[in-house]
């Protein structure tokens, strides 16, 4: 049985971080090998399972006790066996409480910035009026890379005409790391939701075909690809949701990281 979600682990890993409010003396429930699993551990984690929506019952404290029985086993058996020690598994664990801050701060940055119904609907009535418009008619499927200056841009557009993935090249050289991640992933874009002068550029783009030269934007000198094409039909709104909101997520996203990193002083060396 599955008791917890990934935010679940975000949050509990918050308490190992941050600490308990709960200032009770602790009761052992049950030992193993001589390691306590207690009350306040139990009411920690069954805390976190009510905050996602369940219900405090007998039930489930019963499956939270044996879950913590069964990680504590697995633990005592990790550090028995060395497991930790082998091949990369060590960097396996740091990289995972690494993303669990990353997670937390995420978590954190939504609450004060939540993408709202009315978020979704306003971009969906902006979406029925570029409908209306005749340069509209197709939707193109866009990937890019962003790159720094035009000849990292010249330079990349090179190694894809000769045959090198412009996927593999998007996630490790795009600076625009959202789309750099997916591959260089834009989605279905119509022309009118572009920046200019890539809202020009893109129709002309046979599918399958990038751009020949770098194009400049505010955001730095982009090599785009269009992936695929089609006639653009509107959706309804039940039916346009949940995408809406995955892209407003997405580039929360990446405002939240630009504000981040826009007063650090990041220099990549050669």
């Amino acid at each position: 049985m599955k008791l917890f979600t990934k935010q679940t682990f975000v949050a509990i890993f918050s308490i190992f971080i941050f600490g308990s409010a709960n200032s009770q003396p602790a009761k052992t429930l049950v030992t193993i090998n001589g390691v306590k699993i207690t009350s306040t551990q139990l009411d920690q984690w069954v805390s976190v399972a009510v905050s996602e929506g369940a219900k405090d019952t007998p039930e489930l404290r019963q499956g939270v006790l044996n879950d913590l029985i069964l990680r504590e086993a697995i633990n005592q058996e990790v550090k028995k066996s060395g497991l930790l020690s082998k091949g990369n598994n060590a960097f396996k664990v740091k990289l995972a409480e690494q993303n669990a801050i990353v997670d937390l701060w995420f978590a954190q940055y939504f609450l004060q910035n939540p993408v709202t119904n009315e978020d979704v609907r306003a971009v969906y009535d902006k979406q029925v009026e570029l409908s209306k418009d005749p340069k509209n008619a197709k939707e193109y499927f866009v990937a890019q890379i962003v790159v720094a200056n035009e000849a990292e841009g010249i330079a990349l557009i090179n190694q894809i005409n000769g045959g090198a993935s412009f996927e593999e090249l998007a996630k490790t050289r795009s600076l625009d790391k959202v789309s750099g991640q997916q591959g260089g992933v834009v989605g279905w874009v119509l022309s009118s939701q572009l920046t200019p002068p890539v809202n020009d550029i893109v129709p002309n783009l046979a599918k399958g075909k990038i751009t020949q030269s770098p194009v400049k934007t505010a955001n730095g000198w982009h090599v785009i690809k269009v992936e695929d094409i089609k006639p653009f039909v509107l959706p309804s709104f039940d039916q346009a949701k949940n995408a809406i909101a995955q892209s407003l997520i997405q580039q929360r996203r990446q405002e939240a990281v630009n504000a981040l990193t826009k007063g650090f002083k990041i220099n990549q060396e050669k």
